[in-house]
């Protein structure tokens, strides 16, 4: 199989250590405006429709893309357009990942946990957060009236296209799991976290909830989702999702995993996921 790896450098290398030992693998091109991996052919490209091409030039067979700004430039889309297999989030779903509180109602309609958005505090510490994820610098712990209207006034200037909310402080063990979505079946990462009898039992309904949310609503792209959870109130609550993972979330997927990746994303074009979890 011929991979291509689009996006940040070391974004690129962490999903090569996680390919190049794979008995599937031919050829690896990366298409980086950053690191490159030594040895490794990176393509140059003016434009989505260049790379189109010259992916199809390569005989790419699966395109790994981590490039923020591409995906809400809806390379995913495109590339589906051209009949080219494509691992990452189109915009549609990108952009709904980074609106705090349209992602809020979507969960609490399939019963999903997340923290209580509240309108006045009468109990301290409380959060303080802008409703479009753009930065760490939009969300503040807060712990008393006078940091709260401090902390507004800052954040109202700092995001001035965006609504400030306020949201409940939850306390508690917290887990990140990320998952491949085929378009109809969820596979998620063995854990290697120690977990109690209930703690098991709520992640796993929490897993069914979350793979019937994305059949409902036709999530219609191949991807990474990352899970952030807190466990608190004696169940799990979602603090957030990345549709982009991080180099940890790459990393922490690839540990326990006994599956060859190329096998895995393969699985994942054909949406064969639900036979390798029934292995």
């Amino acid at each position: 199989m011929n991979i291509l790896l689009v996006g940040d450098g070391v974004q690129n290398i962490a999903f090569y250590n996680l390919i190049k030992k794979s008995r599937f693998l031919d050829k690896v091109f990366t298409a980086s405006k950053s690191t490159t991996i030594e040895k490794i052919p990176n393509i140059d490209y003016l434009d989505i429709n260049d790379l189109v091409n010259k992916s199809k030039i390569l005989k790419v067979d699966i395109i790994i893309v981590t490039d923020k700004n591409l995906v809400q430039q809806d390379i995913a889309r495109i590339f589906k357009k051209n009949y080219l297999n494509v691992i990452c989030a189109n915009q549609k779903w990108y952009n709904l990942e980074n609106s705090r509180l349209i992602l809020k109602k979507l969960l609490l309609y399939y019963s999903i946990n997340v923290p209580q958005t509240i309108k006045v505090p009468t109990t301290f510490p409380t959060l303080i957060k802008s409703d479009l994820k753009k930065s760490n610098q939009n969300e503040k712990i807060i712990r008393n009236m006078e940091e709260l209207l401090i902390q507004k006034n800052i954040l109202t200037v700092e995001n001035q296209d965006s609504i400030i909310f306020l949201e409940e402080f939850l306390e508690g063990e917290k887990i990140s799991i990320t998952s491949l979505w085929d378009g109809k079946n969820l596979f998620f990462e063995p854990l290697s976290v120690n977990l109690t009898e209930v703690q098991e039992d709520r992640l796993n309904l929490y897993k069914t909830k979350l793979n019937i949310l994305l059949s409902d609503e036709k999530a219609d792209f191949i991807g990474f989702l990352t899970s952030n959870l807190i466990w608190a109130k004696n169940d799990w609550y979602v603090l957030d999702y990345k549709l982009i993972p991080e180099n940890k979330d790459i990393e922490n997927f690839a540990q326990n995993l006994k599956i060859d990746f190329l096998y895995l994303l393969n699985s994942t074009i054909y949406q064969k996921l639900n036979e390798i979890q029934e292995d």
